[in-house]
Formats: C-alpha cells, structure tokens, sequence
C-alpha cells in the first residue's frame, strides 16, 4: 500500500487521535468538585459523566468498526471529528447538567470513530512484530496526555477557568481533523459495493467471535483496560478524600503513574526485539498479580501511603507492556476484518470499563477498598484468559 505522508507524521497523527479518548476523561478530573458546585449537583453525579462517555464511546464503535470497513476509514473518521468539536464547544457553553450529560454521552460517540479507526488503520499499514512497534509508539505518545491532562485540569480547576478544559478537548480535536485531512493515509479501501447492512455487520462480529484466539486476546485486553479505568474513576476521590492531597498534588501524581507507563512502553519496543509477544504480556500480568495482592495487603494494615503509591505505579506500569501487544495480538488473529475486530474489542473495553465504573459507584464505602480489589479482580481475569489452551499455536 502506497504511503505519501512521512511515517513520523502518520504515527504523530495517529498518536494525537488515539489521545483524545483519554483527555476527554482526564483532564478534567480535578475539576469535579467546582463542576459540581457550577451544576449545582453532588459530584457522584459528575464521575457519572466519565460513564456515560464510555458508554458512548463502547456503543459508537460496534457501528463506525464496520463502516469504516464498507465505507472506507476517512470519512467516518471525519465526521467523528467534527461531531466531537462541536459537542466541545457545545459543553463550555451550556449550564444545564442535562444537557451537559447529554453532550458528553454524544462525545463519547464521535470519539469512538478516533479509537476504532485508528487501531484499524495500524493494522492496515503495519503487520507482526511491526503492529506491535507502532501501538506500543501510539501508547508513549498517548501516554502524554495522562502526564499533561491532569496538570492543566489542576491548574484550570476553578470556578473561572474549568471551561476551558472543554475547550482544550475542542483544540485537540481539531488538530487531529486537520492530521486525518491532510496526512494520514486512506487505509483499506472501501468496499465495492459501499453498502451497509446490518446483517453483514452481524456476520462479521459471529466471524470475530467465532475465532478462539481473537476473542481470547480481545478479552485480556479489555479487561486490563478496565483496571486503569477503575484506577481512572475513584482515584480522584481515594487520593483528595482520604489521603488529603490537593488538586494540583492529584495532577503531579497521576503524571507519574502516566510516566511509568510510558517507561514500560518504551521498555516494550526494546524487548519486542529479542522475545516474542507473548512472553512479554505473560510476564507483566504476573507482575500485576503480585502487585496487586501486595497492594491489598498493605492496605488491609494500613500500611503508609507512599507504600501503596509505589505498588499502584509498578501495577498500573504493567499496562505499557499489555496493552500494545495484545492490541497487535488481536488485530493480527483476523486481518481480513480489522475494523470489525477492532470496533469489537474497543466496544468490549469500553463497556468492560463502563460496567466497572458503575459497580465502583454501587461498592462506594468511603474507602480505597473498592478500587484495589476490583483492579485485582481484573488482573487475574485477564490472566486466566491469556492462560487459555487456544492461545497455543
């Protein structure tokens, strides 16, 4: 497939469009209490922003996946863009909580196409070891947004100046629509007919699922997925609440989490040289499963919270090692149908983590309980299922 624009600025497009699912979540999650003073609503109500955006962004993939696959990527990913603008322009205007909860749940659908195609296009361009490169690339450079989000979300966390979080979102956005307009590549070509019916929609996920290592794969890498968003969603209130620390301390200390995580990615590209990928994702979800049940022994007595820290930032580090391979590992199981494959397991995460987040809301005690057991919980799930016999080759 021919190429015109330069690898470096394909990968940096691709990087920022991959990004947006995440700044939309983390920029703003210092600014929950002024939010919820602006709307005059407990901030409960405010984490359930962050659902509903999942839920948008699971929902919209399960159809812009196999559009892009009929239509061809470019024009779902446009029109993805600019809804997404839009609906962030549309937030620093309103001061209606509804419609705010409306607009976010809107975001979350025109985001999804950034996500579902992205992943799609990687798996059109790159193959194998190479898949695997780019997505661990993509994550170091997502891996910004978490270090930079939480940052800015402390510094414009005020009644004043939280709007512009929105439009920060609106900016990126944009960048990535003039990237996805002028840079990247068009990617699979449409299909010949460019028709688009539900029962071939169908038929393509019973492929999906039908195929023992994609669905095993897609599984692990969901539910991983699902540890950082359960760490995502009740970490603002564990480390402000209970641990004490301010706005600004909360942004510094999930820069670093983020940090790690991009170590590990770039950790990643080097030991993708020597071993294969899946030795290479057996090892960090082992190191989660230790982790994690140090965690929660350091907990149960009360151990320091530096102590607890250092154990979030080793388990949640892990990540840049799982995710990007078994992204690759997935798309790679059926390349006919990557934008299927890749709408499916985006779908999958996202309401993995929406499920997640929900139960988080209902387990609520006013504890960090909650949030290490279930980031356990999915460590050792995700493990089970990348144990399975028909990953064997």
């Amino acid at each position: 497939m021919k190429i015109n624009a330069k690898p470096l600025l394909i990968t940096l497009t691709l990087g920022i469009l991959t990004a947006i699912g995440s700044i939309s979540i983390d920029i703003y999650l210092p600014a929950f209490g002024v939010m919820a003073n602006y709307f005059k609503v407990p901030i409960v109500r405010i984490e359930g922003t962050v659902t509903l955006f999942l839920f948008g962004m699971s929902f919209g993939q399960l159809f812009i996946g196999p559009m892009s696959d009929v239509w061809g990527r470019k024009t779902p990913l446009r029109v993805g863009l600019a809804a997404y603008v839009l609906c962030s322009i549309c937030c620093v205007i309103t001061s209606s909580f509804p419609v705010f909860l409306t607009l976010r749940f809107i975001q979350g659908l025109a985001g999804s196409a950034c996500q579902v195609i992205c992943r799609a296009l990687v798996g059109d361009i790159y193959k194998d070891k190479n898949a695997a490169h780019v997505f661990t690339v993509l994550q170091i450079i997502m891996g910004v947004s978490p270090i930079l989000s939480p940052i800015a979300g402390g510094m414009l966390a005020e009644a004043s100046t939280w709007k512009y979080l929105f439009l920060i979102m609106a900016v990126v956005s944009g960048a990535g629509l003039i990237g996805c307009l002028t840079i990247l590549p068009a990617g699979k070509p449409p299909a010949a007919d460019k028709k688009f019916y539900l029962p071939v929609i169908f038929k393509n996920y019973i492929y999906c699922i039908k195929h023992p290592a994609f669905i095993n794969y897609a599984i692990v890498r969901a539910i991983s997925n699902s540890a950082a968003f359960s760490f995502i969603t009740a970490s603002p209130f564990i480390f402000t609440q209970i641990y004490g620390l301010s706005k600004k301390q909360f942004g510094f200390v999930f820069s670093g989490f983020a940090i790690g995580i991009i170590a590990t990615g770039i950790l990643n590209t080097r030991l993708l040289k020597h071993f294969e990928v899946q030795k290479i994702t057996k090892l960090a979800m082992m190191c989660q499963l230790v982790t994690g049940l140090i965690m929660i022994i350091v907990l149960y007595f009360n151990g320091p919270f530096a102590v607890l820290l250092a154990l979030i930032f080793i388990f949640l580090a892990m990540l840049g090692l799982i995710l990007p391979n078994t992204t690759s590992l997935y798309i790679g199981a059926i390349p006919s149908f990557s934008g299927s494959a890749s709408a499916l397991v985006g779908a999958v995460s996202y309401l993995s983590a929406f499920l997640i987040t929900s139960i988080l809301s209902i387990l609520y005690n006013g504890t960090a309980y909650p949030m290490i057991l279930m980031m356990y919980c999915c460590a050792v799930v995700a493990y089970l299922c990348l144990q399975h016999k028909h990953l064997e080759r």
